[in-house]
């Protein structure tokens, strides 16, 4: 279920979240409330001078409004039985097609169509049964000698594996679908009433939060007779960064658009139905990166320890080979973070503003046991090219977490509401910290130079 009153938002509502949004109804003339279930129904109201409210439903895509105007009571009973699925809120009031004669004309929320499709679901949850029931199975080596490579030694990585080849192709093909059948979509004149950022914060199971600036664009349009609001942009998901300024440029506040809607459910809109430019070049570059890596590991499990121990033969191999390859992985890592960090040093700055100063815990599950940390939750705002962004990278790259002590002395360094200097990344200004520390980068070299040193030891060179 999603609730909207006066272009406000809520998912999952509940029945007080219907009495509050209608008690405040009082007085507003703006005011209307929608109520949409998973399915696709509507019922959404509208208030009157006199204080009663104007109904009006969409069911299996066919509009109806009230007879007669509702008073408050009756509006909180019928919506809170639509929220539950009681089928008997059509019984509240009597209901004729089309529009009530003289409600205004307000503008329906576009549904969120971002969610993966119930195939897509399916197939990944088939995709992971199917690998533990292989699993289950292999420990019979005659079961196995039915599979492809069932009889190798990396039989059980590429089952690791596959269900993240899986995770790829399925996204693939649900945007190449979403593609195709956009092309048929209808084209209407829209309107941009709404450009800016939105800073959504994100926080995955027991990881610090984060804030991510997302091109937050609302638009109207007509179609079928209605007027629609949206504020998808695209048929690939902005998730804002360095193109964050060019997309509130390209679709500022009142600017007409071309937007495109599907014509058996105008909800579904884009304003771009296009896959961005450069996508099959980075996926194909991706998918030459992973082939180039899954090659390379391949050397290196199968023939890198054979032919060390061939020139080496008092050598660990496995230990040499493990040893050295991270080492180096390290090393290549320490080069890119400590150019990272010098480039940032030479960074612009702006005044910014501590909006939220505080600790918060972190949980991980470890060996069994569950490891409690803390890290300072520490949120500012500053503006770049009269745009407001919002970060809370404290330490450029770095996370920072520890003790509870700890957490809440770098918290208290930045006390809520007073004002601080944000470095800023010119080509992406959502991109920004408090602080560059580049003592870690020399951290990442010393762990290099102790991974050389135990891959040489283990070759047994000294022996």
């Amino acid at each position: 279920m999603e609730l909207c009153v006066r272009d406000r938002i809520t998912e999952n509502p509940t029945a007080d979240d219907i009495a509050r949004a209608i008690d405040a109804a009082a007085g507003d003339e703006e005011w209307f409330i929608s109520l949409e279930s998973d399915a696709g129904a509507l019922l959404e109201a509208f208030v009157e001078a006199d204080g009663t409210f104007h109904l009006m439903s969409v069911v299996q895509k066919q509009e109806y409004s009230a007879v007669s105007p509702i008073d408050a009571a009756k509006l909180k009973s019928l919506f809170v039985k639509f929220l539950n699925g009681d089928a008997s809120w059509r019984a509240e009031c009597r209901w004729k097609a089309g529009q009530p004669e003289g409600s205004p004309s307000k503008p329906v929320p576009a549904r969120d169509t971002s969610a993966p499709p119930a195939w897509a679901i399916a197939a990944l949850v088939g995709t992971f049964a199917a690998v533990a029931l292989i699993f289950y199975l292999a420990q019979w080596r005659q079961f196995r000698s039915y599979l492809p490579f069932g009889d190798s030694d990396y039989f059980y990585i590429g089952l690791i594996f596959l269900p993240m080849v899986a995770l790829v192709l399925v996204a693939v093909a649900v945007k190449l679908i979403e593609v195709r059948r956009a092309a048929a979509w209808l084209p209407a004149a829209g309107r941009i009433v709404k450009s800016g950022i939105e800073a959504r914060h994100h926080r995955f199971a027991g990881d610090e939060t984060t804030v991510t600036n997302i091109p937050a664009v609302e638009y109207e349009f007509s179609a079928a007779g209605r007027t629609w609001r949206g504020s998808r942009i695209g048929i690939g998901e902005d998730t804002g960064g360095a193109n964050t300024e060019a997309t509130l440029a390209r679709y500022p506040a009142g600017a007409a658009v071309t937007v495109y809607y599907d014509p058996a459910d105008p909800s579904n809109c884009v304003l771009e139905r296009e896959v961005p430019k450069g996508v099959g070049k980075g996926c194909a570059a991706i998918v030459a990166i992973g082939v180039v890596a899954a090659a390379g590991i391949y050397y290196l499990t199968t023939n890198a320890t054979r032919l060390l121990e061939t020139y080496l033969p008092n050598a660990n191999a496995p230990v040499t080979v493990f040893t050295a390859c991270f080492g180096l992985f390290v090393l290549l890592f320490f080069f890119a973070y400590r150019k990272h960090s010098m480039q940032a040093a030479n960074w612009p700055f702006v005044r910014g503003t501590i909006v939220s100063s505080g600790t918060e815990t972190i949980e991980k599950r470890e060996g069994g046991r569950t490891r409690t940390s803390y890290a300072p939750a520490v949120e500012f705002a500053y503006q770049v090219h009269g745009i407001e962004y919002r970060s809370r990278q404290i330490k450029l790259g770095v996370v920072v977490s520890g003790s509870r002590g700890y957490a809440e002395r770098v918290a208290a360094r930045y006390q809520q509401g007073s004002p601080v200097e944000v470095h800023y990344d010119p080509d992406n200004p959502s991109n920004a910290a408090l602080e560059n520390p580049t003592g870690y980068s020399w951290l990442m070299l010393a762990v290099a130079v102790a991974c050389f040193g135990i891959a040489l030891f283990a070759s047994g060179v000294f022996n």
